[in-house]
């Protein structure tokens, strides 16, 4: 669901900035060689060293920082990351270097936990987290109180953390009682409406009923509570666009665009949801308006004048302006799917990376910033400047196997055979480059399905690079489980998948075998080891 960042930025197209060249849209771009040892020397930086995070890297770390909550009677803070993710850095940049957040760090027990270390993984599954950045604050028994969302601005987020450290009901009680028709505070909306539904991982609500459960929220806030109540609606109507199938809510369409214009008519609401709607316009056009149609054309416009507003705004941060072009982008698109944007709209885009690539200093503002940069100008179709932009940021970046991938996405754009080569040889640099064994794991997974997307005949290459990536896999308890289970499972579904007419049996087999092994050690429980086992069986065995 693209309604919130930390799904949102991942699912932004990949691109890069700011190149005065003229190459061939047919050339590979110029590939600088970074090394899996230059990479690792480059250590992952953090702005957040003033704060004393417990940095875990076995399970009795975090049994350790829940005894020391008990025993002082705090609430524990747990942020659960990883060196080369964009919103993670967007957090550290922007909340945890604050002096407010420093100070308030006294009264909680922070955790720090990076999905790369031999616990990673088998804590990610313990307390249900899987996306990158999720922000949990539990009691000192660990029983969580609420999941914060990094994207909002830096006062809210402090005001959000205030409310969780008091001691009030947690946002399971509170969903509870607003499903139960009771009544709440204004600070209990607040708590709901800012919750992170997007990395909620089915702890309050199942994927398939957010929409759902978002729109009867929005309906039952008070109207008095209309910070609470716009939000609850952008989340509500951004939730409802992305859902397929029989999850897909029943929607009143001409209600829905009245009260989304209801929020656009309102530039403090605008201004407090920025957010919301960078990521979510779009699809929300797409929702409540039909093709070609005045509703639709006069929607634009309307969104035009916010976005416009936001990313001259001097008080948003970059990343936030940023978005907001990236917003202006997006709605474009819903009816200039693949075209040529207007001339206008390419001046500001290009305008906003210049800028913030001549101003951004701070290297971890930059992992997010520049990031997003990228994909605003891929997603305008200007691939040339945005790989420029990229390339550059290779010598820059602590994790440049990172935007690697982003290059690699560039050139597949272009559907030439010389960008597919490019492509498949940028995933290969991004996996040789990358550092930590659920981060390689996933770069692994990632060359493997370039592979099979741009190059399927070569059986050879794709089973010996599946066998490396399987070849890394780790042992320790725990470690096939989380978010790496999932990534390996998605790497044995496009294996099966291209092997659906049985040409490929013994390469699977083959890589079968390999791993189960593995199995016994690294999975968590009886259901992870039969998952494990299971792996690269062709469907029809």
């Amino acid at each position: 669901m693209k309604f919130v960042l930390a799904r949102a930025i991942a699912t932004l197209a990949c691109v890069s900035a700011l190149s005065a060249c003229t190459k061939s849209a047919d050339a590979p771009a110029q590939k600088p060689t970074v090394t899996a040892a230059q990479a690792i020397s480059a250590a992952p930086l953090t702005q957040s060293s003033s704060i004393n995070w417990i940095r875990t890297n076995a399970i009795a770390d975090i049994d350790a920082a829940f005894a020391t909550a008990r025993s002082a009677d705090k609430p524990v803070f747990l942020f659960w990351t990883a060196a080369w993710c964009p919103p993670c850095n967007h957090v550290k940049a922007t909340i945890f270097t604050r002096d407010e957040f420093v100070a308030k760090s006294r009264a909680f027990v922070p955790v720090y936990i990076d999905g790369d270390t031999p616990s990673g993984q088998a804590l990610g599954k313990r307390f249900n987290v899987s996306g990158y950045p999720t922000m949990v604050l539990l009691t000192p028994d660990g029983n969580e109180v609420t999941r914060l969302e990094g994207s909002v601005e830096p006062a809210k987020y402090m005001q959000l953390l205030d409310h969780g450290l008091a001691g009030g009901a947690s946002a399971r009680q509170l969903l509870a009682s607003a499903l139960a028709g009771k009544s709440l505070s204004a600070a209990d909306w607040r708590l709901l409406a800012y919750y992170s539904w997007g990395t909620d991982d089915g702890q309050l609500v199942a994927e398939k009923d957010v929409a759902p459960t978002l729109l009867k929220l929005a309906r039952s806030c008070p109207p008095e509570q209309r910070e609470a109540s716009s939000r609850l609606l952008l989340q509500a109507l951004g939730a409802a666009a992305t859902t397929k199938g029989e999850a897909k809510p029943n929607l009143d369409k001409a209600d829905a665009l009245a009260s989304f214009n209801s929020v656009l008519a309102r530039p403090e609401l605008v201004r407090e949801h920025y957010d919301q709607l960078a990521f979510a316009a779009d699809d929300i056009v797409g929702l409540v308006t039909t093709p070609k149609s005045a509703q639709r054309t006069q929607l634009i416009e309307t969104l035009n004048t916010a976005f416009d507003g936001l990313a001259n705004d001097n008080t948003l941060g970059n990343a936030g302006r940023i978005w907001a072009t990236t917003g202006k982008v997006a709605v474009a698109r819903v009816e200039n799917k693949e075209g040529n944007l207007p001339a206008p709209l390419l001046d500001e885009v290009r305008a906003q990376a210049l800028r913030v690539d001549t101003e951004i200093v701070d290297p971890i503002e930059r992992q997010s910033v520049i990031y997003s940069a990228g994909s605003m100008l891929a997603r305008a179709g200007l691939l040339d400047e945005s790989d420029a932009l990229m390339t550059r940021e290779l010598k820059r970046s602590h994790s440049p196997y990172y935007y690697m991938l982003v290059l690699a996405s560039n050139a597949k754009k272009r559907k030439t055979p010389a960008g597919n080569l490019a492509a498949i040889d940028w995933a290969r640099q991004g996996y040789e480059a990358a550092v930590g064994p659920a981060t390689r794991l996933e770069w692994g997974g990632a060359y493997v399905r370039y592979l099979i997307d741009l190059a399927p005949d070569d059986a050879a290459r794709i089973e010996t690079s599946a066998a490396q990536v399987v070849g890394e896999l780790r042992t320790e308890p725990g470690a096939f489980s989380g978010r790496s289970k999932r990534t390996l499972e998605r790497l044995s579904g496009r294996l099966i998948a291209w092997n659906k007419n049985g040409r490929h049996d013994a390469a699977l087999a083959r890589l079968n075998a390999q791993v189960a092994p593995i199995c016994v050690p690294a999975a968590a429980d009886a259901g992870d080891r039969a998952d494990c086992a299971n792996l690269f069986k062709p469907a029809r065995a």
